[in-house]
């Protein structure tokens, strides 16, 4: 009966132990539960919320313009020389003057070659005289037929004389080849004009054009049909690709083109112009703002908004002008790009963000030159 008893009790306090055991994990679980519940509420008053902007990558047209330099100048112009030291006579235009072809600019002294002239003349009528009257006395037998022909060599050779002397005289009056504007003068009257000398320059600014010096990169991508821009002062007009030289400049390795310019543009010979090449086209390209781009070594990455996380993603990027640039890998249409408040992010940060402007489906351009 005692060992009942005991048993009894031992059950009693092993049962009393198991309740408060019970109790007390009970209390401590819900104080675990409290303490968890309180850190994820802290945690969660403390989560910084980035506000960005983004905007969703489309494709878009991108033009590569490369730009080169030249100095203008007129396609016709006329140097005027004369053959022989002579004294000038007159100058009828000054620098800036307006001439028309076939107008007689500058004369020079002609007595001397005036005599020269009258005594060709002379010569040659006299050697007429000679070899008609003895042709005459051919025919009746009178001579031989070699004193016939010996006097028509020396009619021709007197004509020949009396036309140099007549062409000497032409050119003591100094005429333009060409319409257009005196652009420089270099000789008064009285002064000797040494032959060869440049006395007058005459320009056309009716029709201007550029010699540009084009590097080996681009010279293989300009053709004819090449759209040309040119900018003087910030001011556009449109060029043409007038001739192309096959061969580079000796020791520049840069290949002339020489472009044309609008007529009536304005632009005067010797003005300093910019031509822009249109070098290359691309359709449907994906083409977004450079300061979002992030370089981190050699790497290039940015943004994308990834439903409330930002997202670092890995681009490779093309050519660039004017705060854009082409991706040509890592981006598609459709992406939510940051393109505000980027700086500031880490992969997998919570933002909140507004839709900025979409891309636009328009012509782009780029230069590199």
């Amino acid at each position: 009966m005692i060992k009942f008893f005991t048993r009894i009790r031992i059950l009693l306090w092993i049962l009393l132990l198991v309740g408060v055991g019970f109790l007390v994990s009970t209390q401590v679980r819900g104080k675990l539960a409290q303490a968890a519940a309180n850190l994820r509420s802290l945690e969660t008053e403390t989560v910084t919320v980035y506000p960005v902007e983004t905007q969703t990558v489309t494709t878009t047209n991108w033009e590569t313009w490369r730009s080169y330099y030249g100095q203008a100048k007129s396609a016709h112009t006329q140097n005027i020389t004369t053959y022989e030291r002579e004294i000038v006579k007159s100058v009828t235009v000054d620098v800036g003057s307006p001439v028309r072809a076939g107008q007689t600019l500058i004369t020079l002294q002609e007595a001397a070659r005036g005599a020269q002239v009258q005594s060709g003349k002379t010569a040659y009528d006299e050697a007429k005289l000679n070899y008609d009257r003895l042709r005459q006395l051919n025919a009746k037998g009178g001579i031989s037929q070699s004193e016939v022909d010996a006097a028509y060599a020396r009619l021709k050779s007197a004509e020949a004389a009396l036309k140099s002397s007549q062409s000497t005289l032409q050119r003591t009056s100094l005429k333009a080849s060409i319409s257009g504007i005196v652009s420089a003068r270099n000789v008064e009257p009285g002064e000797i004009a040494e032959a060869g000398k440049v006395l007058l320059s005459i320009v056309d600014p009716k029709e201007m054009e550029a010699e540009m010096m084009v590097s080996k990169k681009d010279i293989a991508k300009i053709t004819r049909a090449t759209p040309v821009e040119i900018y003087v002062d910030g001011k556009k007009h449109i060029g043409f690709v007038k001739r192309i030289s096959p061969e580079a400049q000796a020791g520049s390795g840069l290949y002339p083109v020489v472009v044309g310019l609008p007529e009536n543009s304005g632009i005067l010979p010797g003005t300093y112009v910019e031509g822009r090449f249109m070098v290359s086209s691309q359709l449907n390209v994906v083409v977004i703002p450079s300061n979002v781009v992030l370089y981190r070594g050699s790497t290039q990455s940015v943004y994308l908004a990834d439903g409330s996380k930002a997202k670092l993603t890995a681009i490779t990027t093309g050519e660039g002008r004017d705060g854009r640039v082409v991706v040509t890998s890592g981006l598609k249409p459709g992406d939510s790009l940051i393109i505000s408040g980027n700086r500031v992010l880490y992969d997998g940060a919570a933002i909140t963000r507004n839709l900025g402007l979409a891309g636009t489906n328009t012509n782009d351009d780029s230069n590199e030159g």
